[in-house]
């Protein structure tokens, strides 16, 4: 039997369904979404200004596209300390962001894997604790460093050699990831980031 669907401009579209336009949303609707994601994270963290909080609201909406992007940046949530919301931020950004993949532990080969098996529109990495990987005690996690490294910028692929079939693997790396941890994260990260300094909540600030 013979497939109804039709697609245009890769977007699929099955009998009796109306393609949507930009011109069938109001023309504030994306300011309005934005108002709602920026009013939720200030609901349960206080973050140390206006500006971080666009920011944070910006990078969240461009994770939703992907594929449009010729580089990711990173959001970098730095704190000095603990208790300073950095984790909570992290969690509020899994809420919202495009096809959330949150860790703490994760082995290199995971990560790669999972973003190579969506290359079109790869998962958003969120890290938290992220200042385990970077210090002097984590030559371990030397790949997933490069892997941070590499997936700023696209066509940027990690090589494998599968044994099995005795041949090179081209893996993708290219994805937007957020990093939590305390103190600064290595250059070459920060260069290409978001960065949020969080601090402890002052006298009188108060969240959900």
């Amino acid at each position: 039997m013979a497939d109804d669907t039709t697609t245009a401009e890769n977007v699929t579209v099955s009998p009796g369904e109306e393609r949507l336009t930009p011109a069938d949303f109001a023309p504030n609707a994306g300011e309005l979404l934005l108002n709602e994601v920026r009013d939720a994270i200030g609901k349960y963290v206080i973050l140390p200004d206006a500006h971080a909080m666009t920011g944070v609201v910006l990078w969240i909406a461009a994770t939703h596209a992907v594929p449009v992007w010729a580089h990711a940046p990173r959001l970098v949530i730095r704190a000095p300390e603990k208790r300073c919301g950095k984790s909570r931020l992290l969690d509020l950004a899994e809420a919202t962001c495009h096809d959330p993949l949150l860790t703490v532990n994760a082995s290199p080969s995971a990560v790669y894997r999972s973003i190579g098996m969506k290359t079109k529109n790869p998962p958003t990495i969120l890290l938290d604790e992220a200042d385990t990987i970077f210090g002097p005690k984590a030559g371990e996690n030397e790949d997933l460093r490069g892997l941070l490294n590499a997936g700023h910028q696209r066509n940027r692929p990690a090589l494998r050699y599968n044994a099995a079939n005795s041949s090179v693997e081209r893996i993708q790396t290219f994805a937007m990831a957020a990093l939590a941890g305390i103190g600064a994260m290595p250059d070459t990260i920060e260069d290409r980031a978001v960065v949020i300094r969080m601090r402890r909540r002052a006298p009188g600030e108060s969240v959900a």
